[in-house]
């Protein structure tokens, strides 16, 4: 019995390699014909469609270079950036009218109630004070910010050691994510005294200071060119040390907000703005790369 066993085993040795080449070769054979009657798969469409940014002017240098950056990899995308303001840009993501609305301010739940609202933060904005090159300071007490702009307690820059001018302040509209932050941060929650500007742009805060002499201002760090001299505060320049020390405070966190259902050309776009190459863009402009900051953050 124990020979007759062994028999059998050895036999199914001999024949098992000849019968697995065989089914292998067969099962080979149907997955090549298969193969050969199926359709061949098409490449995925490519990425087409048109975005509408619209908000924030002190994130707008950023998003510009963004839409360009994309749309040299996708040409059948087309993306429009326009500014006007945070407040502008939420209400264009809340009525629809908008693709993603630009915000320096977080969108309040008690005015865009819309549970389908998302938020994508891609980096930090660092404001800063600015004044006329006439003015020759290099740095402002943040009591004598809230002292100029809301108490009207300085009116001459010979009170604080400068040249003997009046100081012309300029202040942003209501629709100015910039304003809130400035007001919310720096003045204490105090409201302005100054000149208001009849347009919300980042631009026309640096050129008006400019060309008035006496001006001071504030507005994104990115935007800030040689026509105008930047100052510190509390003689802290606005660093991603001194932000997340403390020592400085006037920065906002950059959202870009959508609401609903959006398109794939959107969900590429808000992608790529977090990707390596938009945020060593954003670094280079002097924003700072969301991922460097370490604070969470709060309304």
């Amino acid at each position: 019995m124990g020979i007759r066993a062994r028999g059998i085993a050895d036999r199914s040795r001999r024949w098992w390699p000849a019968w697995r080449a065989a089914l292998i070769a067969g099962a080979l054979a149907l997955i090549a014909l298969a193969a050969g009657c199926s359709p061949s798969r098409s490449a995925p469409a490519p990425l087409s469609g048109h975005v509408l940014v619209v908000g924030s002017t002190a994130l707008q240098p950023l998003v510009t270079a963004a839409a360009q950056l994309f749309t040299q990899q996708h040409p059948n995308v087309q993306i429009e950036v326009r500014g006007g303001g945070s407040v502008a840009g939420l209400v264009a993501m809340a009525n629809h009218t908008a693709d993603v609305g630009d915000s320096d301010i977080y969108a309040d739940p008690a005015t865009y109630p819309d549970p389908t609202i998302s938020d994508h933060l891609v980096c930090v904005t660092p404001f800063v004070m600015i004044v006329n090159l006439g003015v020759s300071l290099t740095s402002l007490k943040h009591d004598d910010i809230i002292k100029i702009f809301s108490t009207g307690e300085v009116t001459n820059w010979k009170q604080l050691g400068g040249p003997d001018q009046p100081i012309v302040p300029v202040v942003r509209p209501a629709t100015s994510g910039t304003r809130a932050t400035f007001r919310k941060y720096v003045l204490g929650g105090r409201d302005e005294t100054g000149r208001l500007l009849t347009t919300d742009s980042s631009d026309t805060v640096r050129d008006t200071v400019a060309t008035i002499p006496g001006a001071i201002g504030y507005l994104a760090a990115p935007v800030v060119n040689s026509s105008v001299r930047a100052l510190a505060m509390d003689g802290q320049a606005p660093t991603l040390e001194n932000i997340e020390a403390g020592r400085y405070s006037f920065w906002s966190f950059e959202h870009m907000y959508t609401a609903g259902d959006t398109t794939p050309a959107t969900d590429a776009f808000l992608d790529f703005m977090l990707s390596g190459s938009v945020q060593q863009v954003a670094q280079t402009q002097n924003y700072i790369p969301i991922a460097n900051m370490k604070l969470i953050p709060t309304s």
